[in-house]
């Protein structure tokens, strides 16, 4: 159990007491007793200052320098009691063994010196305006560890600084943490976290933008997170992206700290997603989307309102129904209550609320006036800044979706799909790639699920039609950005079950990408074909012969014989699918893929994925089988 400021002030004060009248009763060196007697009132003195600070102050000491600073002032109060007990007479023996001089006294002057440089620089960091030194240097205690002082101190000014103060410190703090794995663990250590989110509930603009941005610097990893989160760090987030009244380059900010939460710990997803995070970070996605009608899906006059309202009555976030998203864009400024996004009464997150207050903590009676400014205010805002909300709410609902099927569900039973797919139509730079990632990590879930893929992802959907077409028009017509065309791939391939025969336009399409000059779309491009002419697809038959007609084997042919061992084997391995699905395809035999597969069968990559070896003879024994006698392939071919 944690000792109380006053319970660590007053131990030192009472050795100083010891002290003091050890040095009434001393009867030798008592001219050093009374110099250094001097140094112990100083202490004295300001550890009583210290005392009256804590109790009067509302913000009182910073805890943990001030835990760490009483413990090297009692060492220090205490090596200056024994030595002032040295000097009292107490029979010759003990005088003679116990042998004192001038050096002791010196080293523990030394030692008390720095405790009242450390007291000195506790007060004064934790001094509030004209109180506080413009510049209040390093204390002694850390001169052996500068950061750990840069920590205090700039965590101090967060915690009791003026606005603009505080505003700098947050800063400065992202900058001690970015790239520097120690300084995250110090900051967070030394009770960083607190006063970060403090300022991002009430602080200035400036303030809550470099807080939510350090928060997101310190999220660097699961011990990191689980620390931030046992702070309440995903009630915070969510409150502030359910607040309409939140500046949206603020929300943009918490939505990457969101991302860099959801990146490296499973449990933060869970957590973010029980408190309602997905469905607002998905409102924030749709604003100004919901009104617009330039996404052609099944016809020109098609727009993004209508098909949202052909997707029926949404699922329940969080165990609890919602209002469904398509029935008016102004969800955006819709302020949740707890019970709505699954927050049970009494947790932290309806803690930041009033009792007495309606939404965002506003009397209910002005909810509707506060409401309609603040739409106004964000239709107002600056192009670039709503640009990069939409480019971090999609950032952070991929680092959600990311491994979690049960968080792409979530994000599903939203319009989220529809505005994806917007995004890539429209967008460019992050928020297309963003979304494109978002799209690519549901698509996996729903590869690994086939309770989401047959609800999420029906064929007949407006929104599922939207997002395909969106992704095959990437891998068509994008080959000059190959980074956003194979998460496309990835996306096609985990949603090959879906396709009904031929399947053309995504075959097609898969089919451009293994001709590209990109090493790693070519062989996204394999690996997608391989899932949609692999036996576990129900219809692979009809894909393999689609594969076939399409030209796809030239291009695995070259990848076999000339390609990266990644693409090489995956090239392989759709190869062989093909040969055993379709050994009688004069496209094969046309392609030389026989002399292919045996001269592969001897190579020495082979060796590294023997897994595949046994796929690969019987593929060679069924073209064997079936085109040793053809035109296109005579026995001396494979001689």
């Amino acid at each position: 159990m944690e000792l109380k400021i006053e319970d660590l002030l007053a131990f030192p004060m009472q050795i100083a007491e010891q002290v003091r009248k050890g040095v009434e009763e001393a009867d030798s060196f008592k001219q050093e007793c009374a110099d250094m007697n001097k140094k112990v009132e100083k202490v004295a003195h300001l550890l009583r200052q210290a005392a009256r600070f804590s109790s009067t102050n509302p913000a009182g000491l910073y805890e943990r320098p001030t835990s760490r600073i009483m413990l090297e002032v009692t060492k220090s109060l205490e090596r200056a009691l024994v030595l002032v007990r040295k000097c009292k007479r107490s029979g010759i023996l003990k005088r003679v063994i116990t042998i004192t001089n001038t050096t002791d006294f010196k080293k523990v002057n030394l030692l008390l010196e720095s405790s009242i440089g450390d007291i000195t620089w506790l007060l004064n960091i934790s001094a509030s305006g004209e109180d506080r030194s413009e510049y209040a240097g390093l204390p002694p205690i850390a001169s052996t560890d500068p950061v750990l002082g840069l920590v205090w101190e700039q965590v101090s000014i967060v915690h009791v600084g003026t606005p603009e103060e505080k505003a700098e410190a947050a800063a400065y703090l992202d900058t001690l943490a970015k790239d520097n794995e120690r300084n995250v663990k110090i900051i967070i250590e030394e009770g960083g976290v607190p006063p970060l989110l403090r300022l991002l509930k009430e602080g200035t603009v400036s303030g809550q933008e470099a807080a939510a941005r350090a928060l997101g610097r310190l999220a660097r990893d699961r011990e990191h997170v689980k620390a931030m989160r046992a702070e309440g760090v995903c009630a915070v987030f969510t409150h502030i992206l359910g607040n309409h009244a939140a500046a949206m380059k603020v929300q943009s900010q918490v939505a990457w700290a969101i991302s860099q939460l959801a990146s490296h710990d499973e449990e933060a997803q869970k957590e973010l997603a029980s408190m309602g995070a997905i469905r607002l970070l998905v409102a924030l996605l749709a604003h100004d989307l919901i009104e617009d009608t330039s996404l052609k899906v099944t016809n020109k006059n098609t727009s993004i309102h209508s098909l949202v309202k052909t997707m029926g009555e949404q699922k329940t976030v969080g165990q609890v129904s919602t209002k469904d998203l398509s029935q008016t864009g102004n969800d955006l400024d819709t302020n949740l209550e707890p019970a709505a996004i699954g927050v049970k009464p009494g947790s932290v997150f309806t803690k930041l609320r009033s009792p007495t207050s309606g939404q965002n903590g506003y009397p209910s009676g002005q909810i509707s006036s506060l409401h309609l400014a603040s739409r106004s205010h964000r239709d107002k805002e600056d192009p670039e800044i709503k640009l990069r909300l939409k480019a971090d709410a999609a950032h952070a609902l991929w680092k959600l979706a990311a491994n979690n099927v049960k968080n792409s569900k979530l994000i599903t039973d939203t319009r989220a799909l529809l505005c994806f797919a917007k995004l890539i139509e429209t967008g460019h730079g992050q928020v297309k790639y963003n979304s494109i990632m978002a799209i690519m990590e549901i698509a996996a879930a729903a590869e690994k699920d086939k309770e989401l893929r047959r609800s999420a992802f029906k064929t007949n959907s407006a929104a599922v039609k939207a997002v395909v077409e969106c992704v095959l028009r990437v891998l068509e017509g994008e080959a000059d950005e190959p980074y956003i065309q194979a998460p496309c791939a990835k996306a096609l391939g985990s949603l090959a079950h879906i396709f009904p025969a031929p399947a053309r336009s995504q075959i097609a399409a898969l089919t451009i990408a293994l001709g590209s000059d990109d090493p790693e779309v070519a062989a996204e491009g394999a690996i997608a074909l391989c899932k949609f002419a692999d036996d576990k697809n129900y219809l692979h038959m009809e894909h393999s012969k689609t594969i076939l007609a399409l030209g796809a084997t030239d291009h695995l042919v070259q990848m076999v014989n000339f390609g990266d061992p990644y693409g090489q084997i995956h090239a392989l391995q759709l190869l062989c699918y093909l040969s055993l699905n379709a050994a009688d395809s004069d496209a094969l035999a046309k392609a030389a893929t026989l002399p292919a597969l045996l001269t592969f069968s001897r190579s020495q990559l082979l060796t590294k994925h023997e897994d595949i070896r046994p796929l690969l003879m019987d593929a060679i024994a069924k073209l064997e089988l079936y085109q040793l006698g053809s035109s296109h392939c005579k026995p001396s071919d494979v001689l």
